[in-house]
């Protein structure tokens, strides 16, 4: 970014907007917490950020492009908090209608080619990849035991715990008697111990 052009600002919405303003200078984007309620974990956080290009010291395009892609995903954030229909908050309900079902549904055929696609990933060992598609098939249909057992194999591999436990918390909500209930009962213990270290 020319050192002569102004600051570029993003605005991020958590509560009240904006609650994060990300401010683009000739050196650096950072983050700027003013308008962040006071004695918040939130505030104290925003300080740690800030994007500059390590060759030239300056804010490039590159840092404000990863400073919008930064407001965009807290943007996200506060859309599923404010939703009260977003699918974590209506899992355990889901969950509950599901195993009541005498006769459980087959996966609809858009969730079968996210299967498929991630099947594809594995053997082409693109790990990333594969956990994207079987997220992606959770999303469409959360009530989706498989997928969730091996998204959280593949998040627990890739190092991304939190997501790996979650993963396995709703495979074992879906079908908490399962033949594997136990040991995927200690696979969460073994990344939650992981993810603190």
């Amino acid at each position: 970014m020319n050192s002569k052009k102004l600051p570029e600002t993003v605005r991020v919405d958590l509560e009240t907007a904006p609650v994060v303003i990300t401010t683009c200078w000739s050196t650096q984007c950072r983050l700027s917490k003013s308008s962040v309620p006071k004695n918040t974990g939130l505030r104290n956080y925003l300080e740690t950020f800030d994007w500059y290009d390590l060759a030239s010291y300056t804010c490039s395009a590159d840092c404000v492009h990863a400073a919008e892609s930064f407001a965009a995903a807290f943007n996200v954030l506060r859309a599923f908090a404010m939703d009260p229909n977003a699918p974590l908050r209506t899992f355990t309900q889901r969950a509950a209608a599901w195993r009541a079902l005498a006769t459980k549904p087959p996966i609809p055929e858009e969730v079968n080619v996210q299967r498929l696609m991630a099947e594809d990933a594995i053997k082409e060992n693109k790990p990333d990849e594969a956990l994207s598609y079987f997220e992606n098939g959770i999303e469409l249909y959360p009530t989706w035991p498989e997928g969730n057992f091996n998204a959280a194999l593949i998040a627990g591999d890739l190092g991304y715990y939190a997501d790996a436990i979650e993963h396995m918390q709703a495979y074992l909500e879906l079908v908490p008697n399962a033949a594997d209930a136990q040991a995927a009962h200690e696979k969460i213990l073994i990344w939650q111990f992981k993810s603190k270290q």
